[in-house]
């Protein structure tokens, strides 16, 4: 697990997305989805605060990547 950041997630939020799972679920995809949440969450937030990184930049380094 990645130190860094502290990612926050709301009570609320992870009660749904444990509600939207079936009964048995795979931890690890647990795990993933509320990383995920999390990690947009975060940007959302970033963004608002105007601390996100530029959209033209990010296209072009996102484009650029290998798949």
């Amino acid at each position: 697990m990645k130190m860094g950041k502290t990612m926050v997630i709301t009570k609320d939020k992870l009660q749904n997305i444990l509600n939207a799972m079936p009964e048995k679920i795979d931890v690890e995809e647990v795990f993933d989805k509320i990383l995920l949440l999390a990690k947009i969450e975060q940007a959302l937030n970033e963004s608002e605060q105007g601390l996100g990184q530029d959209w033209e930049q990010f296209k072009s380094e996102w484009l650029s990547e290998e798949l």
